[in-house]
């Protein structure tokens, strides 16, 4: 995250994005699809493998994808801790706002192509 992040990503990601979800607004329903049907604590995560293939997926509470030998390059956390203040119980709004305004695509970017390098 970042101040005055979000925005789409461009470069490799972006072209990752589009080919494994067919486009940037279909990866970011999805992705925040994950995180709302995550039921109570947890994480919505975009992963990669060393094939450059891209998918979502969630975790409850303290799972980490990683121990499943994926490889995560953007959490979003979706805990009340997260969120709470600013939006009470609209995690929706949140999610948009994480997509829209604070991921830091310059650097999922790098996590992207460091991994399917």
């Amino acid at each position: 995250m970042k101040p005055n992040g979000g925005g789409v990503p461009t470069g490799k990601l972006a072209d990752a994005i589009a080919r494994d979800f067919g486009s940037y607004d279909k990866f970011a329903a999805e992705f925040k699809n994950a995180g709302a049907t995550q039921f109570g604590s947890g994480w919505a995560w975009l992963l990669a493998d060393k094939a450059g293939k891209l998918t979502i997926t969630k975790t409850p509470n303290a799972v980490n994808p990683i121990t499943d030998g994926k490889t995560p390059i953007l959490t979003m956390d979706v805990w009340e801790h997260a969120y709470y203040v600013d939006y009470r119980n609209a995690r929706p709004n949140y999610m948009t706002v994480f997509l829209e305004k604070l991921v830091n695509w310059g650097e999922v970017a790098k996590r992207y192509e460091a991994i399917s390098a």
